[in-house]
């Protein structure tokens, strides 16, 4: 962004009644976080395994330092009497170029959904290897879905056109044409969940009934916990399901915000990204 809209944007923030206030901070909360979890990801990786140290192996828990080995700290099972370290039988292990910066100059790029080329360009990789990335770095991602959601949860369905792309053979559809109707395309739905202190669930669901939902959410929200999404009968039947407070939205209406603290600003912010 440049200068003068910034400086805008700082003006117009003192104007910010409480409410809206309230609204913006968990917002760059958010994206604090989000900037720190994914542009360091050799520390999260670690910091990770530290949290729940365990053996990749025999999954023993009984463990021992095992001296420095290319800058990483090793570790030795006790049990399996194999030496490991934090990225054994992860998709970062054996990833070449560590030292060199590209990981985290690719991990920016992949921030601002720079295309495969461009990226793979801009780190000086071949495209082979910034598609590799890509999908190793996703998979770190997707391995590693919040635990228990508690306060006020947020809660929301996005949809993707179904993508074929590479099959040549056994399509459920003609192809598509230029110009031709987009509005009658099957549409993949995906449930996001999200709460304050952005612990975050995706799933792909089958459709928009309850049942899949269910599936993604027991046991996962906590008593005290307070869920917030658009009104349907998928989501009352949810929150029957799993005995969890509901405060539903008319946004069709224009009701974005309940109450003053309930809304789905969190939820919508991932979806765009």
């Amino acid at each position: 962004m440049k200068n003068k809209p910034f400086q805008q944007i700082l003006q117009d923030i003192r104007l910010l009644s409480p409410q809206q206030f309230g609204i913006l901070q968990p917002i760059i909360s958010w994206h604090l976080q989000k900037q720190g979890r994914y542009l360091n990801l050799e520390h999260y990786v670690e910091h990770r395994f530290s949290s729940h140290p365990s053996c990749p192996y025999c999954k023993a828990l009984t463990l021992q330092r095992y001296g420095i080995r290319a800058g990483r700290q090793c570790y030795r099972c006790k049990q399996c009497h194999r030496i490991f370290n934090a990225f054994t039988k992860t998709p970062l292990s054996r990833l070449r170029h560590n030292h060199s910066g590209r990981w985290s100059r690719y991990l920016k790029e992949m921030t601002r959904s720079t295309t495969l080329r461009k990226a793979a360009k801009i780190c000086e990789i071949t495209l082979k290897t910034a598609f590799l990335w890509r999908h190793k770095i996703w998979q770190i991602i997707n391995d590693d879905p919040a635990k228990k959601f508690g306060g006020i949860i947020e809660l929301d369905e996005t949809f993707f056109r179904e993508s074929f792309k590479g099959r040549r053979d056994g399509l459920p559809r003609t192809p598509g044409r230029r110009g031709s109707d987009k509005v009658k395309a099957r549409k993949i739905p995906v449930m996001v969940t999200r709460d304050r202190q952005v612990n975050t669930v995706d799933r792909v669901l089958k459709n928009e009934g309850a049942r899949g939902m269910v599936d993604g959410l027991k046991g996962r929200i906590s008593i005290a916990a307070v869920v917030c999404a658009d009104a349907s009968l998928a989501h009352q039947s949810l929150a029957r399901k799993l005995g969890f407070p509901l405060k539903e939205l008319t946004t069709s209406a224009g009701q974005h915000v309940l109450e003053g603290v309930f809304h789905i600003q969190h939820v919508n912010a991932y979806h765009s990204h």
